[in-house]
């Protein structure tokens, strides 16, 4: 597994031909999705590629797992609905309005999705999943210990998903999850759930 700071995609592409003298046959890129902006950068110049050598995968903010409100609404089966003048699919009830959502983290913390995000999801180009404020936590103490990395909690929730899927992969299964974001910003809400930090 590998993070990589938020970066151009075409300089992920130097990276990769540089670090295994081609674009692996085996790739996934792993990135948090909110309104889905990162994520997208993230993926723009692999998407044409085969989603067998190289799948991209969104995770969105699973909110705490005892509680039912969350901000996944391509993984936890949401409608299509309108909201700021797009259609996409949306955190709704029954009859349309948009729900509450909750996330340990801000900038997942929004109940729609760019309508890229839908397309890639209804073409299955994407994967996208969800991890709970509790996985993304974990991650966040996982990746600071091992890695050189201190990342928000945004990416965070991507990082879970690449420590959950790891030990399935076959060796020659590379990975890179879009660090994009440092936690000083969310130094506050780390204190208060992990203690001193």
């Amino acid at each position: 597994m590998v993070g990589v700071p938020h970066k151009s995609p075409e300089n992920l592409k130097v990276q990769l031909k540089s670090e295994f003298k081609k674009i692996p046959n085996k790739l996934k890129l792993i990135n948090c999705v909110g309104g889905g902006s990162s994520a997208y950068g993230f993926w723009s110049e692999f998407i044409d590629y085969d989603k067998k050598q190289i799948e991209l995968i969104g995770v969105e903010a699973g909110g705490p797992k005892k509680s039912k409100l969350h901000a996944a609404p391509l993984s936890r089966n949401a409608k299509i609905g309108i909201l700021h003048g797009a259609a996409s699919y949306l955190c709704q009830n029954n009859e349309g309005q948009i729900n509450d959502t909750e996330s340990i983290s801000a900038g997942l913390d929004y109940p729609g999705v760019s309508p890229i995000h839908c397309f890639l999801k209804d073409t299955k180009r994407a994967r996208y999943t969800y991890a709970t404020d509790e996985d993304a936590l974990s991650a966040h103490v996982m990746v600071t210990k091992y890695e050189n990395l201190n990342p928000s909690l945004e990416p965070s929730h991507a990082f879970a998903e690449a420590i959950k899927i790891a030990p399935k992969l076959s060796k020659d299964t590379i990975i890179i999850v879009n660090s994009c974001g440092d936690a000083k910003k969310d130094r506050d809400i780390l204190r208060e759930r992990l203690g001193k930090r």
